[in-house]
């Protein structure tokens, strides 16, 4: 049996921990997130099986395509989505990493929420402006231009299908987030504001930005029972 696939089958069902690496020539801190390894995985009923990565909410922190290039290196898994994002998986937390301590700031949250998110969602993932250009599956040769520079209010915003989620620095030591979510309702489409019911700031710390990817990866599912929503129609 090849050796990738036999690692796939000894991750099935476990506890797992990912090292995302978004950047040019995979140069750069790595995100570290961890979750539950499903190899053969039904998001929903209708779905082909996929393997994923999910949170504990279910939702994707990885997802695997066949196109994908699989190896183990070092014992880990490799994930190599190009040449500028790798994802590695163990089923043990990584080792620290030098400079995994640097200060959280705006930008550097941007770029882990960045990872994370493309990660699970894929190319269903939508970003304006990508905070690290020069990963962007776009900036290969032949590839749309990449939009570069901040929007006028510096936040970054993401979006798949009619759910979209808006980070803007609060502060100089937090996030505040927004979503917006389209609904029909009597035959019109209303796009209704929200935030999560628990505070939509998250200050620059390890635990509260692993919380504000889980909170927008979930907006972004269409899961919103942990938000509320300023028009009632939560």
């Amino acid at each position: 049996m090849d050796e990738t696939f036999e690692r796939l089958r000894a991750l099935d069902g476990k506890r797992v921990w990912v090292a995302m690496l978004r950047a040019k020539d995979q140069n750069g801190p790595a995100v570290y997130r961890s979750g539950d390894f499903r190899l053969f995985d039904r998001p929903g009923a209708a779905s082909n099986p996929v393997t994923r990565i999910v949170d504990a909410d279910g939702l994707s922190l990885v997802t695997f395509r066949g196109s994908d290039t699989l190896s183990v290196v070092d014992g880990a898994l490799r994930v190599t989505l190009r040449s500028s994002f790798r994802i590695d998986v163990l089923d043990r937390p990584f080792p620290p990493q030098a400079g995994a301590a640097a200060a959280m700031t705006f930008e550097r949250a941007a770029r882990e929420l960045v990872a994370e998110l493309e990660a699970g969602f894929r190319s269903a993932l939508i970003l304006r402006p990508d905070p690290d250009p020069a990963a962007s599956v776009r900036a290969r040769p032949g590839a749309l231009p990449v939009e570069e520079g901040p929007l006028i209010d510096n936040s970054v915003r993401f979006a798949v299908g009619h759910a979209a989620a808006t980070l803007r620095p609060e502060g100089d030591d937090g996030i505040r987030l927004t979503c917006i979510g389209s609904s029909l309702r009597a035959g019109r489409q209303f796009a209704d504001l929200f935030e999560p019911a628990s505070g939509a700031r998250y200050a620059f710390e390890p635990d509260e930005i692993a919380r504000l990817g889980a909170d927008v990866r979930a907006f972004l599912s269409n899961r919103r029972e942990r938000f509320v929503s300023f028009s009632g129609s939560a």
